[in-house]
């Protein structure tokens, strides 16, 4: 045999021999696969007991709420119909309270010339209206109360069992704040 064949045969038998090894493994992890098949199943252990939590009484509800804006804080108040709160039927509907708030989309915020803040929202079909504050949204009698770079802070007067209406804040929240 020449010495130029030499390496050929012996990476041809270091082929050979790898491939038994492939074959040789395969088989190993069959056959550790079908022991593990073959042993009786685990007992799973049962859901761990429930603990009794003791009730909480919130005792700071006569307190200013910490997740409402200053500016809805004053207007907030607490008023029911009994103070007179209720929707006013004679009022003429804007465009934008045929939609529930859910629907619009706060865009952003506009000032004009004169300094007047305004608020950029889309309807659902798409097309943009323009707000201020005093202007309603929503189907709540939602009445703006103050206009931010990143929201449109609102009170609604929303339906109550007890009272007939309640005034409650809202807030329509930009997408990209």
């Amino acid at each position: 045999m020449s010495i130029q064949k030499m390496p050929m045969l012996l990476a041809l038998s270091i082929a050979v021999l790898s491939m038994t090894g492939c074959s040789d493994r395969i088989g190993m992890a069959e056959q550790s696969m079908t022991d593990i098949r073959n042993q009786p199943a685990q007992p799973i252990e049962p859901p761990p007991k429930a603990e009794l939590v003791e009730d909480f009484v919130y005792s700071a509800s006569s307190q200013r709420s910490p997740f409402l804006p200053p500016s809805l804080v004053s207007v907030q108040g607490a008023r029911t119909s009994i103070e007179g709160v209720r929707p006013d039927i004679n009022r003429i509907k804007e465009p934008l309270e045929q939609y529930e708030l859910s629907q619009l989309i706060f865009r952003g915020v506009v000032i004009s010339p004169e300094g007047q803040r305004y608020a950029l929202v889309q309807r659902p079909d798409g097309s943009v209206a323009s707000v201020k504050v005093g202007d309603y949204l929503g189907m709540n009698d939602g009445r703006i109360v103050e206009i931010t770079p990143t929201q449109i802070n609102l009170i609604e007067i929303v339906p109550d069992s007890r009272a007939g209406f309640v005034e409650k804040p809202q807030s329509l929240v930009s997408p990209i704040s």
